[in-house]
């Protein structure tokens, strides 16, 4: 029998594979319903290296694909003149898969600190 013979629980393995990117901006959206720059300025607060427009936009359609966000059109254009903003938020099946893939990682964690705590990495 090989180390990696053993089948793997359902639970263990996230719904929706999802990149670190779009991990972030479902977490940065959150609840809440945002335009482009207030999901960039969000997501660049405390990261070392900025994201940009170029990075995101490819993001944001990636999970509307997936069907993680949706989005709708602003009203803006007739309030201030400028270009309408697309406003995305986070669908339900987003919400599942990113809490999903939080509880996977919780679960990596754990196991991964009972390991340090147990004999098994003695002599490594």
């Amino acid at each position: 029998m090989g180390w990696n013979s053993k089948p793997k629980k359902e639970e263990e393995k996230p719904a929706v594979k999802l990149s670190a990117i779009d991990e972030d901006i479902l977490t940065g959206l959150g609840a809440r319903e945002l335009y482009g720059l207030e999901i960039l300025d969000e997501l660049n607060l405390d990261r070392a290296t900025e994201l940009s427009f170029g990075s995101l936009y490819p993001a944001l359609n990636r999970l509307e694909k997936k069907g993680l966000i949706s989005w709708r059109w602003g009203d803006e254009q007739e309030v201030s003149g400028g270009a309408r903003r697309k406003y995305y938020k986070v669908t339900a099946l987003g919400a599942t898969s990113l809490r999903d893939i939080q509880q996977y990682r919780a679960s990596l964690a754990a196991r991964a600190g009972a390991m340090q705590n147990s004999t098994a990495w003695e002599g490594v």
